[in-house]
Parts: structure tokens; sequence; C-alpha cells
């Protein structure tokens, strides 16, 4: 059998677990014939599905996405994975406030979306049900759905995206083609992430339509992404479309399955899973205004040593596995981290090379430089400079160790 599933019997059995899987959720948001046909005013609303436990990311990409506002951007909507009353108090009124330039309204899960989601743990159930919420009150032609974990670093992508996307009158366009789960790129489906949708067209399917699935596509078997099946049934090749970034990616530093990644060692914690992206978060708990995030993280790792492998480390009360992080995850992360900063106009810091040095050793090798073909001499300049002040901090304890002793 070709695609994802290698016999019949493991593609049924994972087909019907999916059957099952919609049938329990399908009721857990809907929309009605009023919300479907109403008007729908010119313009984009940007839908981000917020992540509760992770609740300081918020500030770090909503600066970003302020930056790179257009005129056509009419409302930013933040949906929050769980009732008004188990987010922080004042969590919205702050966020708000911080960003008065974005129109911004939040929603929330009702109890039964909340319980649901909690008892399941799955990354893409949230996604999902995030994202139809948000839909649901959309009355802009067209939405873009804004990773939790992106930031947008130049002021100009987003607008330039939009206006393409205009032109083109595609339904679907996003950064990249989906090349997973049984699809390859000359399938032409788009990826959800950072994708600029048709609201008319999304809405013209339930929801439950919009979720992920198990079938065929081109005699092969595939597991669809939400909307895939959507854009793969009813939308011809030129209405999917994708608009490329810059070739060294430096439009955006998005680590990729963030949330689904913290959501698993929610649900596994410690075990040896995926942790790629979990390097990351003290990156965006800083540019939410934590000046110690890189310190306390550096801590958390060599705290975490004495576990089997490579060792864990406790972030925001979750305990991460790094059993699986290899060297080239550590290239990318730095790289990820350095573009961030250096866009941001953020001096070099030790804390920073201190935090990967220590992932370095984690892993068994030496940090060296950004190993990794994007990075460019502006961003290599940047880390030695950080380096220099961490090899300065470290001789200056060691002087005064030296001058302590000598008395």
């Amino acid at each position: 059998m070709k695609g994802k599933y290698s016999n019949l019997l493991l593609y049924k059995m994972y087909q019907a677990h999916r059957l099952i899987r919609r049938y329990q959720i399908s009721n857990l948001v809907e929309w009605n014939s009023t919300e479907t046909d109403q008007a729908l005013e010119p313009g984009c609303t940007v839908l981000l599905g917020m992540c509760s436990k992770l609740p300081t990311l918020i500030y770090a990409n909503l600066a970003c996405l302020q930056k790179a506002k257009w005129d056509q951007l009419k409302a930013v909507y933040i949906i929050v994975d769980c009732q008004k009353c188990d987010l922080e108090i004042g969590t919205e009124e702050k966020v708000i406030r911080s960003f008065p330039d974005l129109n911004i309204s939040f929603f929330y899960y009702s109890e039964q979306q909340s319980q649901q989601a909690e008892r399941l743990k799955l990354p893409y159930l949230y996604a999902w049900m995030s994202w139809c919420i948000g839909l649901k009150h959309t009355n802009t032609q067209s939405i873009l759905i804004h990773d939790y974990d992106a930031l947008i670093l130049s002021n100009t992508v987003l607008q330039q995206r939009y206006q393409k996307f205009q032109a083109q009158q595609a339904k679907v366009q996003g950064i990249e083609w989906y090349h997973k789960n049984g699809f390859r790129r000359q399938d032409r489906l788009v990826c959800t992430f950072e994708c600029f949708l048709d609201v008319a067209w999304l809405r013209s399917f339930s929801p439950i339509e919009l979720f992920n699935n198990v079938g065929k596509y081109e005699e092969r078997s595939v597991d669809y992404d939400i909307t895939l099946e959507a854009q793969a049934r009813s939308l011809a090749p030129e209405e999917r479309t994708i608009a490329e970034l810059s070739q060294s990616k430096s439009d955006i530093v998005h680590p990729s399955q963030m949330i689904h990644q913290y959501t698993m060692f929610r649900k596994f914690p410690g075990a040896a899973l995926p942790c790629y992206s979990m390097i990351l978060l003290p990156l965006f708990s800083f540019l939410a205004g934590d000046n110690t995030a890189f310190k306390s993280a550096t801590l958390a790792v060599y705290k975490g040593k004495e576990t089997e492998g490579k060792g864990s480390m406790v972030w925001e009360g979750v305990t991460i596995g790094l059993s699986q992080l290899e060297s080239h995850h550590l290239h990318w992360g730095l790289l990820q981290s350095v573009q961030a900063l250096v866009a941001l106009e953020v001096k070099p810091r030790k804390d920073v090379f201190d935090y990967y040095q220590a992932l370095y050793d984690r892993v068994g090798c030496a940090l060296t430089g950004i190993q990794h073909d994007f990075a460019s001499d502006k961003h290599q300049q940047w880390l030695t400079e950080a380096k220099l002040s961490s090899f300065a901090a470290l001789a200056k304890c060691e002087a005064l160790s030296i001058n302590a002793l000598s008395k």
C-alpha cells in the first residue's frame, strides 16, 4: 500500500480511530446559517490561538505583529484554550492595553470545549477548535492563521503577502507546501501555519469537515491535516498558492510544533519525545520582558543533567525531556534566537551564550559559532560578542575568587 500506511489493516485501523475521534468532537464547534450567510467586509482578521499554560508568549508575538500591521488588518482575535475563569486575572486587559493599535478581541473555550480538550490533550484538537471558534466570529473576507510561536520580523512581509493573495484571487495562501503524512510537495496542498484563507470558502464547510482525517489522495493513504481535505476536494490548483519568504527565512522566526511539543510533555512529562522547539521557550519569555529567562533556563538545564541520557529541564512547571535533542537542533535553535534578537536590536548578551553552551554540553559537542547556512556575518558577530562578554564575566569572577583567597 502506498502512502503513510504500509498495509491495509493499519490504514483501516487508523481510519476507524480518526472517525471515532471526529464523532466525539463533532458538536464542539458549530456555525449556523445566520453566521455563514452574513455579508463579509473587505480586509483581514488575524486568528491567534493562545496557550493558556504559556501566557507570556503572547507579548512577544504581538509586539512583532504590531510592527508588521498593515492597513487591511482590521482585527486580531485571540482564542484562549480554556475558560475565561481559568486565565490569570488581568491578562486580557493587560494585553489589550499593551497593543492598542491591533483592535484585539478575546474568545474563550466553553466548559464543554475546555474539559474535552484537557482530557484528550491532542495538539491538533486545540488548533482546530481555536481556529474554528475564531472563524465563527469573523466578519472580514480573509483571515490569517497566525501561529502562537511565530515572530514576524519583517515590517512589510504580511502586507506584501496579503496584496498578492488578493491579486491572485486564491482561496489559500501559505508559505510552504505540505509534504508529510503521505503527501508530497507536488500535491500543492498548503500548510495551515501562517496561512491566509478565504472566509466564505472555509465556512462553506462544517467545522468538523475541516478537522484532521485519514483517507486516500491519488491512490495514496494519507493523514489530512486541518483544512487539507477541504483543499484537496474543492480547490483547483491555482486557488492554492504559497508566497515564499526570504531565502534565509529571516522574515520570520517560527520554531514550529512548539505548542504541540509542550502539550505532549504536559501529557507525558520527561518522556523521550521531540523537543527541538522547547529550547526556544526562554527566548519568548525574554522577549515578553523576563530578563532572567535565559539564566533561569541555563540553571534548569544543569539541574536536569542528573536524569538519564541528555537530561531534562523543567520550564513553567513541565518536565521537558532532552533525550532526542541533537546538535543540528541546537544549530537551528541558536540561529532562530540570534535572528530574532538581532532583528529586534537586542545587544549581545552573555546569558544567551551561556544557555546554549549548557545545551551543547548536554549533547556533547562544542559551541563554535552558528553552524547553519542561513547565518549571516551579522549573526555570527552578535554571538562572538556575546561569547566574549561571557568569557570576560568568567575571568572577572575568577579574579575576584583569587583575590578573596589571597587575603
